[in-house]
């Protein structure tokens, strides 16, 4: 699997989090305005995979490969992944607001 994979996977996990059976459809609505429009009050919910409280599950497995890497190639790794799992974040935000919506 690849550094995006993973992150991909690891994201649309984090996204399953934010919309749940006690997600209104008024929220899930605000949620999908809030996407569409850029609200940075909506965008801010989507964790940092690589800093924070949410690091050690996003990585844990992936400590061994980057250690592997040069600087140049765990910087390049690391974007993979963030950029994976910002965009598997936000398919089942998305996804998951739709269909309380």
């Amino acid at each position: 699997m690849s550094y995006y994979e993973d992150g991909y996977s690891h994201g649309v996990n984090a996204g399953s989090w934010v919309i749940d059976g006690n997600t209104s459809a008024e929220t899930a609505q605000a949620i999908l305005r809030g996407i569409a429009d850029g609200d940075p009050e909506v965008l801010e919910m989507q964790p940092s995979p690589l800093s924070g409280e949410w690091a050690g599950e996003s990585i844990g497995e992936l400590i061994d490969d980057y250690a592997e890497l040069d600087d140049e190639a765990a910087s390049e790794a690391c974007d993979e992944y963030e950029r994976g799992f910002s965009e598997g974040f936000w398919f089942e935000v998305e996804r998951s607001a739709k269909a309380v919506a």
